[in-house]
């Protein structure tokens, strides 16, 4: 028979969120610092485990790289991918607040 408070812990290890370490957080500091903020968005999508996201952080690159930059059309994409990531990283992370500083 299934209890109450069992159900109830299990919960919390579903809920619960994980941290992410110094090193991720460095390393998405230091891109950050030397304008490569895309590259810091696949990290940030691989620590969450997001192979879909990753995938569109990096064919958001390509086309960076192929029309020399963000136009208006690809900064629109950005914003929106942007507004997912920080959801997500919200949601995974305990230690938001110092990915976001990083960023």
């Amino acid at each position: 028979m299934i209890k109450l408070k069992d159900i109830i812990s299990e919960k919390k290890q579903l809920n619960e969120k994980k941290e992410l370490d110094s090193k991720t957080i460095q390393a998405v500091s230091k891109m950050t610092g030397s304008n490569a903020h895309t590259h810091a968005r696949i990290e940030l999508a691989q620590a969450l485990g997001n192979k879909r996201m990753e995938k569109a952080y990096r064919a958001l690159n390509e086309l960076n790289l192929y029309f020399g930059g963000y136009g208006p059309e690809l900064a629109k994409v950005n914003k929106k991918m942007e507004k997912e990531l920080y959801r997500q990283l919200v949601r995974n992370f305990s230690n938001y607040e110092d990915i976001y500083n990083a960023l």
